[in-house]
């Protein structure tokens, strides 16, 4: 559910179904909506029971990141308050008043989160909420995210407002396609996988990285892809 209006019963439905029943045709396979298949609660793959003790999380060390073990529970199996990551929503604008050529101030913004998550966040990741229904940021943005997915921190695509669409696997082939979820949904979700699988593997050079980096890469985030496209 999602708030449309500051009044009693003032929610709506969140998410675009394509149709009566699901949705053929591009982008993507066909997909049942009106049907419960996703798993929740007691089902699903991120829950407390599921979380392991601990798991690594990205840290800067020197010049360059490297991991760290991250505790997730104590011995009561209960959820430790620090582990808790450090996820960003990044919003796309067109229309940006100090500069019209995009978003160069936002790729600063991220730029330093990624110095500071490295500092301070060893479990960190970004919501890119883009363009509906695709998810689609500006090159400034998607350059910069770029650098946080080998800097250890996954991104997962969403669309602005009421996702009425899935987002498209093949736009974001180093990220996570978040299909209809909000960008606040998709948030929840994304802490959850960090406290599952951890960090992604970090590149020598975030800016650079090699063929073997972004194999390994593309292996992790295939986990992330998994919660997403089932939960």
């Amino acid at each position: 559910m999602q708030k449309a209006d500051a009044r009693p019963g003032g929610y709506v439905a969140t998410g675009g179904h394509g149709g009566i029943i699901g949705r053929m045709g591009h982008p993507g396979t066909p997909q049942f909506s009106f049907k419960t298949v996703k798993q929740h609660t007691y089902t699903s793959a991120v829950n407390l029971s599921q979380l392991p003790k601990e798991v690594q999380g990205s840290r800067i060390q020197g010049s360059t990141a490297g991991t760290i073990a991250v505790p997730i529970k104590d011995s009561a199996g209960n959820l430790l308050s620090t582990a808790i990551p450090k996820v960003t929503i990044v919003k796309h604008a067109r229309y940006l008043p100090e500069d019209t050529s995009g978003d160069a101030s936002r790729e600063v913004d991220i730029l330093a989160r990624i110095e500071k998550n490295l500092r301070d966040a060893p479990l960190a990741g970004f919501i890119a909420e883009g363009s509906a229904p695709f998810g689609s940021m500006s090159n400034a943005v998607d350059a910069a995210l770029k650098r946080a997915t080998f800097s250890g921190m996954p991104v997962v695509n969403v669309s602005r407002g009421n996702a009425a669409g899935f987002v498209d696997k093949s736009r974001h082939p180093l990220a996570i396609p978040g299909s209809n979820l909000t960008a606040t949904k998709a948030r929840l979700l994304l802490m959850a996988c960090l406290m599952k699988f951890g960090s992604l593997p970090s590149a020598a050079d975030p800016a650079h990285p090699t063929q073997v980096e972004i194999d390994a890469v593309k292996a992790k985030l295939g986990q992330y892809q998994e919660v997403f496209d089932t939960h």
